[in-house]
């Protein structure tokens, strides 16, 4: 029986143990595999990481400077990093070398290569291939990203180029602790199967397919098996899966061991599992040899006290008295008979203790039921006061509709003060106002009227952003429509900057903002502009709030004074700005010229993936993007845009938010 039994043991042992490390060393070949590409992807990604950041190098993005300082800045970007790349070259969107780290080939036109049709169709803003390189006539890795100006118009490609010597070295330190792998067949081919790397054919690297592309084939065919037996080897198979932001090219690893060596352990653990087998089959005999004379009769007496002791004889205990764990066992046996005992004592005197604790419970039970009814009684002064808050609560809603009822009146009053389009329509009527207050009134405003001094028409129109939001916004915005009207209309003052002065002196006068005040910012930024719609000659002053000016798809943004109108901060008091001092701009305008003035409620929307906001330099390229479509479409695409830049991370709209677009058609205003 024991041989039996050792024999099915042996035969059950070695399968399983074999079965675990055949498991175990192929699992570890294939972690070692897809380390190996994990590097590769790794080295790959932090050189797109450098090219990008090459890419974004003020110097090579401005179209200003001349051919030996965009040389001196290559080879100072190739000399920073020449322990990585063999040379760094500059092409022009036509895929001419402006310039080499090396002075090679500077003045041809690159070939359409992979890499370049990738760039030069727009497909990437960066990419990577390994090619033979025409300049070095050697196979390396090409790194290559597009390079755009300020307004992001393509001026050029950076590109890089690493030797083929870093995939070995990536190999040797991924494997160096693995004797295993150190006998290995390391193939890195691309998707097509072309040699990108070979431990035993170097020479083909880029030349030649994989030696045996059926194997290839099976692998391709089931993605899910990670290694395969093919003759006398066995081979493992990893496809490249990017690292971080880098996607990968869809490579493939292929290592290839031979069995025999692979399972050279399985079989050593074989050989020591049959010697352990005898040593435990005659270890085993002996034992139970002894254990029938000395332990199976002890045992038996002990079971028969065990089955009497639990029908209730507790004094059936066992007379043992040996020295060995037998005896000791049949001394336990003792002890727990007595324990028992004592047990079954205690169980008596906590009977009687139970009853004197049940006649307890009976008498709290009234005690209970009295406290019942002085809590229903409770209960109902509870009700009373739940209805009269309810009452209060009805009182606070009628209080709340009240509260908003006046506002939205408020807003009416708002925007009944808001100018009517007929006048400006008449000499403009190509332009459109976004207008979304962030509450159901609005901080920003914008106002105009037609002027006549001195016998000369004048059309003055301006765009505030006032502090705050809602009501308080409300209030300002109010205030500083009045103000305009007060100083331009009533007051015949036209000249932009002056305008604005007397505006900031009017504010600072009302609210009582002097030197003596504390910090405060009542105020607002505008934008004012006066045209002579006789000459067509405009002039324009911002506080805060630059004026953006299209003139044959060209972008000027003509940039205010940094000041608001109104507030005392603690910088204007360390500085003792007690008036304002502005700055006129004069523009002779064109026909279809066309020039916006906006709040910054726009470029701060917060919203997109990242939850960021939308950005002046976003805002600019919007803008250049639709400037030449009409007016009433431009209109609806900044509005569409705003919102749907905040519904992607779920955004409230962050501030009131005003654009004024104006273009300039007839130059003819004769009435």
């Amino acid at each position: 029986m024991v041989i039996f039994t050792g024999g099915v043991i042996y035969v059950f042992v070695d399968y399983e143990s074999r079965q675990t490390l055949e498991q175990q060393i192929t699992a570890r070949i294939e972690k070692q595999s897809e380390y190996a590409m994990s590097n590769i992807d790794r080295f790959i990604y932090e050189r797109v990481t450098d090219i990008q950041q090459f890419s974004q190098d003020p110097i090579l993005s401005d179209q200003s400077i001349n051919q030996a300082e965009l040389a001196d800045r290559i080879k100072e970007i190739q000399l920073k990093n020449e322990l990585m790349y063999e040379s760094t070259s500059f092409f022009d969107p036509m895929r001419l070398r402006l310039s080499d780290s090396r002075d090679l080939r500077v003045g041809e036109v690159h070939e359409l290569t992979n890499y370049w049709e990738k760039i030069d169709q727009g497909q990437q803003e960066f990419t990577m291939d390994i090619s033979q390189s025409v300049s070095l006539g050697i196979p390396v890795m090409h790194f290559a990203a597009v390079v755009r100006n300020d307004i992001g118009e393509r001026v050029g490609t950076i590109v890089t180029r690493a030797d083929l010597s870093w995939i070995n070295s990536i190999f040797d330190e991924s494997i160096a602790n693995d004797s295993l792998m150190r006998n290995a067949d390391i193939d890195l081919l691309d998707k097509e199967g072309t040699i990108l790397y070979s431990s035993t054919n170097p020479e083909g690297v880029l030349k030649e397919k994989y030696h045996n592309m059926e194997q290839l084939a099976y692998f391709s065919e089931n993605e899910q098996e990670k290694n395969h037996v093919f003759e006398d080897k066995i081979y493992f198979y990893t496809r490249e899966s990017g690292y971080e932001t880098y996607a990968g090219n869809n490579w493939i690893l292929l290592i290839a061991l031979p069995r025999d060596s692979v399972y050279q352990p399985v079989y050593a653990l074989r050989t020591k599992i049959g010697i352990t087998f005898i040593g435990v089959l005659l270890l085993s005999i002996l034992i139970a040899f002894i254990a029938a004379r000395f332990v199976v009769k002890p045992i038996l007496r002990l079971t028969a006290s065990a089955k009497e002791m639990g029908e209730g004889n507790l004094e059936a205990v066992p007379n043992i008295k040996t020295n060995d764990e037998i005896g000791k066992l049949a001394q336990s046996f003792g002890q727990m008979a007595n324990k028992l005992k004592a047990k079954m004592r205690e169980q008596d005197e906590l009977n009687m203790e139970l009853a004197a604790i049940n006649e307890r419970i009976e008498s709290k039970y009234v005690q209970i039921n009295e406290q019942k009814v002085e809590i229903e009684l409770s209960k109902d002064q509870i009700e009373m006061q739940n209805n009269a808050l309810g009452e209060a609560f009805k009182e606070i809603e009628k209080q709340n509709k009240s509260i908003t009822s006046s506002i939205h009146y408020a807003e009416r009053i708002q925007r009944s003060t808001l100018p009517e389009h007929g006048i400006f329509n008449r000499y403009f009527p190509n332009s459109f106002v976004l207008y979304k207050p962030r509450d159901i009134v609005s901080g920003d405003f914008y106002w105009f009227d037609e002027i006549v001094k001195d016998g000369k028409r004048y059309l003055t129109l301006a765009v505030g952003d006032c502090t705050g939001h809602g009501v308080p916004g409300g209030f300002m915005s109010m205030l500083g429509n009045n103000l305009l009207t007060t100083v331009v209309t009533i007051g015949g003052q036209i000249e932009p900057a002056l305008v604005l002065e007397e505006i900031d002196y009017d504010i600072r006068k009302v609210l009582h903002q002097d030197e003596h005040s504390d910090n405060s910012q009542d105020g607002m930024e505008i934008a004012f502009c006066t045209i002579d719609l006789d000459t067509l000659t405009m002039k324009y002053s911002g506080a805060n709030r630059s004026l953006y000016f299209f003139r044959d798809g060209e972008f000027t943004e003509i940039k205010a004074d940094r000041a608001s109108l109104g507030g005392v901060s603690k910088i204007r008091k360390k500085k003792n700005l007690t008036n304002l001092h502005l700055t006129t701009h004069e523009i002779q305008l064109q026909k279809d010229d066309i020039f916006y003035l906006f709040s910054d409620g726009y470029k701060d929307q917060f919203g997109g993936e990242f939850g960021r906001i939308f950005s002046s330099k976003k805002f600019k390229n919007l803008l250049y993007k639709i400037h030449q479509k009409p007016m009433e479409r431009q209109k609806e695409i900044l509005d569409e845009e705003v919102t749907a830049w905040s519904a992607i991370s779920s955004q409230k709209q962050t501030d009131d938010i005003i654009v004024l677009g104006v273009k300039v058609g007839n130059l003819d205003f004769g009435i």
